[in-house]
């Protein structure tokens, strides 16, 4: 009697499967779609390896596309998907399409099948990669942040507790809401009624000090990093009205290279110093800057515009054109011209000019 032989192993050599994960810590939630068609749908243990064995084994010769969002795990499983063949790319969040039904309805199975589909469909694109050296130098810089705060929070703390006890420091020790050596200083010497609350006080200064200390030594490594890796860069950077250590420091950390760039608008919008409209019909509101912004870059070059216009007259005169309409709306204005020069002057390899705005404007008048 004939027999049928159905333990043949199926070839998928050549075709595409797209495969959507919705990654978190315990476990991924994987979609698999090809010739528009859901073809599977399981959850897995958090490994890169175990979901290559997956794919392989149940479409043997495929070719894989993956995407997942940006979060949490960084991008150390992005690394190990492209290494092992498969071709992955991380979303933001807010790029993912959804219908007002799928905002009402989220789960692990739904986001993990419209990232799916939406990969499928050539929807979505990747966010820029940082390589591993320049993530952590931007973890660096973000943990000077974080030293910051943490000094500012300490100061606040020792500030809250004079306070209540209504211990006021001679004026000649203190010049500022930051306290100073001198205020330390004289905190330090100073008694209180009880050995409570003389403890309680050496242990807020010694906290604060230990704060301030911690954060001249990550500034210093910051700084000792940016002229070993970005030397040229960061020297060209500090030629720019307006900036700092921190500030040239900042956008070389969290930018990486300024080629990846093609647009100038590309730039500022990623920096979140553009401006955004709401239009229908006729009516064109303009609702001022982008919310969506690198939240750690656009502080620094709003504060370095502010310095600009009080140090260089150029940056000033170019202020004093838009300040007659909105102040505020002139200043990130400014920023965002301080931020096409930072590039420029990396791009160009020289140094800033202080009749760069001068040249720049004739040259459109001529062109006028």
């Amino acid at each position: 009697m004939p027999t049928t032989n159905l333990s043949e192993t199926i070839d998928f050599n050549g075709q595409e499967f797209f495969v959507g994960l919705d990654v978190h810590k315990k476990s991924w939630s994987v979609t698999v779609r090809s010739l528009n068609h859901q073809v599977a749908h399981f959850t897995q243990p958090p490994s890169a390896k175990a979901l290559h064995k997956t794919l392989q084994t149940k479409f043997a010769g495929g070719k894989f596309y993956s995407a997942y969002e940006a979060g949490f795990c960084g991008t150390g499983y992005h690394e190990q998907l492209c290494k092992m063949g498969i071709t992955n790319i991380i979303v933001h969040a807010a790029d993912i399409p959804q219908t007002d039904k799928q905002k009402k309805n989220k789960t692990d199975l739904h986001d993990s099948r419209s990232i799916a589909g939406h990969l499928e469909k050539g929807n979505l694109h990747g966010i820029h990669v940082l390589s591993r050296e320049q993530q952590e130098l931007r973890s660096l810089l973000r943990l000077r942040e974080s030293a910051v705060k943490d000094v500012t929070r300490s100061n606040n703390r020792l500030k809250s507790f004079m306070l209540y006890y209504n211990i006021e420091i001679p004026k000649t020790a203190t010049t500022s809401s930051f306290l100073s050596k001198k205020a330390l200083e004289w905190l330090d010497n100073l008694e209180l009624t009880s050995t409570a609350g003389t403890l309680t006080k050496e242990n807020l200064i010694q906290q604060l000090q230990h704060q301030r200390t911690r954060l001249g030594s990550i500034t210093k490594l910051l700084r000792k990093e940016m002229q070993t890796q970005h030397s040229k860069a960061y020297e060209l950077l500090l030629s720019v009205p307006g900036y700092g250590a921190i500030t040239a420091a900042a956008l070389l950390a969290e930018t990486g290279c300024f080629e990846r760039f093609d647009d100038p608008d590309d730039y500022t919008g990623y920096l979140g110093i553009m401006p955004w409209n709401d239009s229908s019909g006729e009516t064109i509101r303009t609702k001022g800057i982008q919310p969506r912004c690198n939240k750690h870059l656009r502080p620094l070059l709003i504060e370095a515009a502010w310095t600009a216009i009080r140090t260089a007259p150029e940056i000033f005169a170019y202020y004093s054109r838009h300040a007659a309409k909105d102040n505020k709306h002139a200043i990130v204005k400014v920023a965002r011209k301080l931020a096409l020069i930072g590039r420029g002057v990396v791009l160009k390899g020289e140094k800033y000019q202080a009749d760069y705005l001068q040249k720049k404007q004739q040259g459109k008048q001529k062109q006028g």
